[in-house]
C-alpha cells in the first residue's frame, strides 16, 4: 500500500531552498526540536528537502538491505508515525 506524506506547511516555510545550488538550509529551531528522536528529525529534515517527493517504499528497501548487514534497523513506518503524533506530518494511505 502506497503512502503519500505530507510535511506541515509552517515547517516547509522555514526551509531555504538555493535556487542556483542543490543545497537546502535548515534553521536551528528545526534542527534543534527535542519532541522527537533524532532518527524521526533526520526523516523530517529529508522530507522537507524533497517537498514530500520521498519514496517509502525505497526507504523501506534500504532499511532491509541495512538489517542485512548488522546494522541497527530503523523502522521507517515507525518514524512516520512519530512525526505525524508531532503533528510535523499527514500521512495518507492510498
Amino acid at each position: 500500500m502506497a503512502k503519500k506524506i505530507s510535511v506541515d506547511p509552517s515547517i516547509l516555510d522555514s526551509v531555504l531552498r538555493d535556487p542556483f545550488e542543490p543545497m537546502t538550509y535548515f534553521p536551528n529551531e528545526l534542527i534543534h526540536r527535542r519532541d522527537v528522536s533524532l532518527s524521526a528529525l533526520g526523516l523530517l529534515l529529508e522530507l522537507a528537502a524533497t517537498e514530500g517527493d520521498f519514496d517509502v517504499e525505497a526507504a523501506r528497501a534500504q532499511e532491509l538491505k541495512r538489517r542485512s548487514t548488522g546494522l541497527e534497523p530503523e523502522d521507517v513506518d515507525e518514524l512516520l508515525s512519530e512525526l505525524e503524533a508531532a503533528g510535523y506530518v499527514t500521512v495518507i494511505e492510498d
